[in-house]
């Protein structure tokens, strides 16, 4: 697919590169305004993500030094730590949700009580 079309993160519209490429975006739709104003609100939600990953980064050093520096408690530090960690865990999963990165759940093999898949 890559040699008939082409992603622009700058304008969020797929260009085609080849005659097929152009059928293929034509056919689909790929430049509806809707589909371009999503790419482009993911795009920039990977970007905040991106940031405040980095920020919780930090707040995490800020807080050993913290430790270190004799400022807080051994146990105060552990609280803030997890809960440092447990943001970190929830925006990285974010993360890769909206990049695409976690596996898709498995294909349901019923639905209604009919047998989709055997």
């Amino acid at each position: 697919m890559a040699a008939h079309l082409r992603f622009d993160s700058k304008t969020g519209k797929v260009e085609a590169r080849t005659p097929y490429g152009k059928h293929t975006e034509e056919l689909l739709q790929l430049n509806d305004d809707a589909l371009i104003q999503y790419r482009l609100g993911t795009l920039r939600t990977v970007r905040l993500l991106t940031a405040e990953i980095e920020q919780q980064e930090l707040q995490l050093k800020a807080v050993a030094k913290q430790l270190k520096a004799n400022l807080i408690t051994q146990a105060e530090y552990a609280a803030e730590e997890q809960a440092i960690r447990d943001d970190l865990a929830f925006l990285h999963h974010t993360l890769q949700a909206h990049k695409g990165e976690l596996p898709l759940p498995p294909i349901r093999k019923t639905r209604l009580g009919i047998t989709l898949i055997k």
